[in-house]
C-alpha cells in the first residue's frame, strides 16, 4: 500500500456495517418495525422500515427498486430475475446484474407510469437517498415499501422482510445464511486487531462528490466508530441526533484542526482517488487544506464510489482496521488489506458479483 499525501485503501465495494458484537444470527424472527410480523396463507403482514403497515400476497415479482443498495442485495439473495425498474442514477448501473431491468427516471421522483406500463407494481426503497414521491405512486396503484438496510442495528430484520416478500424460499434462506456468515467473518477478521493506539483519534467523513461531511449519527460513521476512533462532530455538534449529511463552511474544518487536531480523513464516492482528494481540497475554496494534521500527516484515505454504503460493509470494517494500524504495525495493516482483498474475491466468486479490488 503507498502512502502518499493520499492513501488508496479502498475497493469499489458496496459498504456499511458494524464490527465484533454486533454478529448477525441469521434466525427469521419478527420484522422490522412490527411486533409480531406474520405470514399467513400467502398474506405477509409487516411494517417496513417507516412504519407503515402493508398486507401482501406473496411471492411478489416484477419489482422496481430506486437507489442500488436493495438490487445489491436482490442479486445477493439470487432474486435478480424479479428486479424491474430501475432509476437511471444508481440502480442502471447494475443493468448487466438485471436482465428484466428498465429505467423509472430518477430515484427521488421514479416514473409510476413507466412502471405500471410494464405491470411493476410493486416498488422499493432506501430510506435515506429513497423515493419522495409515494403519494403520486400510491395514487396508480403501486404498493411502496421502505427497507432500511445500510443501518447495520436493523439491517437484519429488514433483510428479512425482504425475503418474505419473495415467499422465503429454500434458495433464499440458504443465500441469506451465507451472505450472513461471510459478513459476520469479516466482523470477526477485523475485531481481531489491536486499534487502542487511535482510539481517541479525531476524524472525519467527506462525501466528495456532494461537498457533504457525515456526522456520528449515520451508520457510516458508527461503523468506523466500532473500529477506532471518533467522529470530529461530537465536538461541533454534541447533541446532533438526526442529521446525517451536511454542508459545513471550511473555516470549521480548519478552526478545529487547530484546536484538536483532525487526526485522519476519510473521503469517498469517486473511484479515482485523485478525484475524491481533489474535491476535497478544493473544498477550501481560500483556506489551504493541505495544511491539516490528517494531509500533513498522511492520514487521508480514499474509498471507492460503493464503499460507504451497502451490502459489503463488512469489507469497509476491514479496511478503515488496516487504516488505523499503519503507522504503528504495517505489517498487520497489510495483512488486514490482504485479508479485506479476499473476501471481496469470496464475495464476487459466491454471488455472481464484479467488485475491483484493484484500487487497494
Amino acid at each position: 500500500m503507498k502512502m502518499n499525501s493520499i492513501v488508496v485503501v479502498a475497493v469499489a465495494v458496496i459498504a456499511v456495517g458494524a464490527v465484533g458484537a454486533l454478529a448477525m444470527s441469521g434466525a427469521f424472527g419478527n420484522s422490522a418495525g412490527s411486533e409480531e410480523g406474520s405470514t399467513q396463507s400467502g398474506v405477509y403482514t409487516f411494517e417496513d422500515a417507516k412504519g407503515v403497515k402493508h398486507s401482501i400476497e406473496t411471492p411478489i415479482s416484477n419489482v422496481s427498486v430506486v437507489h442500488k443498495y436493495i438490487p445489491i442485495y436482490m442479486k445477493i439473495l439470487g432474486l435478480e430475475d424479479e428486479v424491474a425498474g430501475l432509476d437511471t442514477t444508481y440502480g442502471m448501473g447494475f443493468k448487466s446484474y438485471f436482465k428484466n431491468g428498465f429505467d423509472i427516471g430518477t430515484y427521488s421522483a421514479p416514473n409510476g407510469s413507466v412502471m405500471v406500463e410494464h405491470g411493476s407494481k410493486y416498488i422499493l426503497s432506501p430510506v435515506t437517498m429513497g423515493l419522495t414521491n409515494s403519494g403520486a405512486l400510491k395514487a396508480l396503484g403501486i404498493e411502496v415499501i421502505y427497507l432500511e438496510v445500510n443501518n447495520p442495528e436493523v439491517m437484519e430484520e429488514n433483510l428479512e422482510i425482504l425475503c418474505k416478500l419473495f415467499g422465503n424460499t429454500e434458495s433464499i434462506q440458504n443465500k441469506y445464511a451465507t451472505y450472513l456468515s461471510m459478513y459476520n467473518e469479516c466482523y470477526d477478521v477485523a475485531a481481531g486487531y489491536d486499534y487502542s493506539n487511535t482510539t481517541n483519534a479525531d476524524f472525519a467523513l467527506y462525501m466528495a462528490s456532494a461537498g457533504f461531511y457525515q456526522t456520528h449519527a449515520s451508520s457510516a460513521v458508527k461503523v468506523i466508530e466500532r473500529i477506532s476512533g471518533k467522529s470530529y462532530t461530537h465536538v461541533i455538534d454534541p447533541d446532533v441526533r438526526e442529521t446525517v449529511y451536511f454542508n459545513q463552511d471550511p473555516a470549521i474544518t480548519v478552526e478545529f484542526d487547530n484546536n484538536h487536531g483532525l487526526d485522519y480523513l476519510f473521503v469517498y464516492t469517486y473511484e479515482n482517488p485523485s478525484d475524491n482528494y481533489g474535491k476535497f481540497i478544493a473544498s477550501g475554496n481560500s483556506l489551504d487544506l493541505t495544511q491539516l494534521t490528517c494531509v500533513r500527516d498522511k492520514h487521508v484515505y480514499s474509498l471507492g464510489p460503493d464503499m460507504v454504503n451497502g451490502a459489503l460493509s463488512c469489507v469497509a470494517s476491514m479496511l478503515y482496521g488496516s487504516a488505523f494500524l499503519h503507522d504503528f504495525d504495517e505489517g498487520k495493516s497489510a495483512e488486514l488489506l490482504d485479508k479485506a482483498v479476499n473476501m471481496v474475491n469470496n464475495f464476487n466468486t459466491t454471488f455472481g458479483l464484479n467488485y475491483n479490488t484493484e484500487n487497494i
